[in-house]
């Protein structure tokens, strides 16, 4: 009875945390914008004991910017403008993403989300790239990333066909001075690497 308890207690204070906590008043999500040639997102995996009642994110850049100079891509977008769990997105991300996110959680993700990255000093995420390496299908592309008023370089993977370009890259938060999202003390909690991916059509 008293594991039963317990459990319960555990899922009642997961609901709340939402992934995490949800605010009396929470300023409304803007919505899912429409798909276009250029997307970027963002992959956030559950931790701590009690992750398996928590859920796996997908964050789409809302306002993505890409520039084209010389040395290849510049990408831009703004963290409060993400759209958080769109469902056709998580739908086609398999398994891993196929658990149901109602309104309130997403807007309890969003609200956290941004509190996390301090979004309101730190607004835009930058990508730029500083060199490519290789030729034909499989480049090697060193960036700059600028997020959360850190500075950092990365090398990542890019596949080219055509005109279209795919690459993904794995984000620390801590080397972006940013304290992955924990609550209950430590039994929900947001691992500290990021998945981003992209995929980019040159004009």
């Amino acid at each position: 009875m008293q594991t039963t308890s317990r459990r319960q207690l555990l899922i009642g204070l997961a609901g709340l945390a939402g992934c995490a906590s949800v605010p009396l008043v929470t300023p409304p999500a803007p919505p899912a914008p429409p798909e276009g040639p250029n997307e970027l997102r963002v992959l956030v995996f559950r931790g701590g004991a009690a992750s398996r009642l928590g859920h796996n994110h997908v964050l789409r850049a809302g306002d993505l910017r890409v520039e084209w100079p010389a040395t290849g891509p510049v990408m831009r977008f703004r963290l409060d403008v993400l759209a958080v769990d769109p469902a056709p997105l998580r739908a086609r991300l398999g398994e891993a993403f196929a658990s149901a996110v109602d309104d309130e959680a997403r807007s309890g993700t969003r609200t956290n989300l941004l509190k996390a990255l301090d979004a309101a000093a730190h607004p835009e995420v930058v990508v730029r790239t500083l060199q490519q390496q290789g030729e034909g299908a499989r480049r090697a592309v060193e960036a700059e990333i600028t997020l959360h008023g850190v500075t950092r370089r990365q090398w990542f993977v890019v596949a080219v066909d055509g005109a279209r370009a795919r690459g993904e890259v794995i984000v620390r938060q801590s080397d972006f001075g940013i304290q992955p999202f924990t609550v209950l003390g430590g039994l929900l909690a947001v691992q500290d690497a990021l998945v981003v991916q992209f995929e980019l059509l040159q004009p």
